[in-house]
Order: structure tokens, then C-alpha cells, then sequence
């Protein structure tokens, strides 16, 4: 089956997760194409949405640029929006797999996957425990031939937090850092996992960085 969006962007051809985009918020927009390549028509991506920052309108604008009706893409898309830590917990301890499951989905994509972890309401400890789970549930997805994609902007400095980054890092199978020459309009990708690698991208959709909702 055909990809719903065949768009061209400075990334391997073969992902095969799972895959981080760090760096600035423009790492949001290169985590969410990757995770469209992968969307079928009646075969959707999920989207586990911790900073708050899914666009509808730069998918709509994207649509355009493809020459498809936004609608057909913006239905392909199924979002869940986790606003604490707790949130996030409960789709990693079984509704996330249960999602994949009914919607054949062959790729996740988690925007902001630490945030909920950096609130500095959570206990440090708390934060631990649940990010302990995330590993597993990569690697699990990954074995079954689903993509998972973690778009991470700058995380915050966060006492006791400090190592969430990195160990999410060792355990992906790609790490990317995303940075925006606002200057240009440019971004720049560089590869540091599996072997180092470097691209600069100038993106044909109207807006590179997502707005943030709050």
C-alpha cells in the first residue's frame, strides 16, 4: 500500500526505530513527517501528544503542498494528549498497545515523550519509576514492526531528572539533533546514531516550528 505522504525530507530512507529528534521545537515537525512516511490509508498514526504542540493546520498546510484534502490526512491521524505523568503511565501500561492493535497502526509517534516526566510537581522518584517503562515498550513495538518516533525539544533542567535524556538515547536505534537557522528557514539534521550523518533541509511547508497550545 502506497505512503500517504511520499514527502521529501533529510532523513534515511529505512527508519526502523526507535527514533529520537532532538534539539529545537522544529525537531517536533521532523518527528511527525517521519511518523506520516510510515501512515497508510486506513492504517493511521498514533500520536502520544506530551508537549501539547500537535498542529492541525501544519498538517492541513502540508496536505496542500501534496495536493490532498487536508481532511484525508488529518484522518489518518489518531492523537491522544497525556497533560501529566500519570497519563502517560496508563497508555504505556497497556492502552497504548491496545490502540496500535485496533487501528493496525504502523507507527507511533510520541511528541514530547519526557515532558510529563519533567513537571516539577512529580517527585523525582516518581518520574524514574514511569520512565522505567518506556524502554520496554520501544523496544516492544519496535520487535513487532511498528515505528516509534519521540520528538524531544530542549528538555528542561529538572533536579533528579538530569539523566531522562540520555537514557532514552542509548536506548533508541537512531538519534537525530534538529536545529533551525531562522535566518534561512533552514534546518539542519545531524545523525549521531547509528553513524554520523548530516543534512540541511529546506522545508516546502509554510510552518517549521508547531505552535504550542496553552
Amino acid at each position: 500500500m502506497a505512503p500517504l505522504v511520499p514527502t521529501e525530507t533529510p532523513l534515511p530512507d529505512t527508519i526502523t526505530g526507535p527514533a529520537v529528534f532532538a534539539g529545537d521545537d522544529a525537531s517536533l515537525t521532523l518527528g511527525l513527517l517521519a511518523g506520516l512516511r510510515a501512515a497508510r490509508k486506513g492504517q493511521p498514526l498514533l500520536i502520544v501528544d506530551g508537549a501539547n504542540a500537535f498542529d492541525p493546520f501544519l498538517v492541513a498546510d502540508l496536505a496542500r503542498k501534496l495536493r490532498m484534502a487536508p481532511r484525508a490526512l488529518l484522518d489518518e491521524i489518531r492523537i491522544s494528549r497525556v497533560f501529566t505523568c500519570h497519563q502517560l503511565e496508563a497508555l504505556l501500561r497497556g492502552r497504548l498497545q491496545q490502540a496500535v492493535q485496533r487501528f493496525c497502526s504502523p507507527a507511533v509517534y510520541f511528541s514530547g515523550l519526557l515532558d510529563p516526566l519533567l513537571d516539577e510537581e512529580v517527585a523525582a522518584g516518581e518520574a524514574v519509576r514511569i520512565f522505567r517503562l518506556i524502554p520496554p515498550v520501544l523496544q516492544r513495538l519496535a520487535s513487532s514492526g511498528v515505528l516509534t518516533v519521540c520528538g524531544c525539544p530542549p528538555p528542561q533542567q529538572v533536579p533528579g531528572r538530569d539523566e531522562l535524556f540520555t537514557a532514552l538515547c542509548e536506548t533508541a536505534a537512531w538519534v537525530f539533533d534538529v536545529t533551525r537557522d531562522p535566518d534561512e528557514d533552514e534546518v539542519r539534521v545531524v545523525c549521531r546514531k547509528p553513524q554520523a550523518a548530516e543534512w540541511r533541509w529546506e522545508p516546502q511547508i509554510g510552518m517549521i516550528v508547531p505552535r504550542r497550545w496553552w
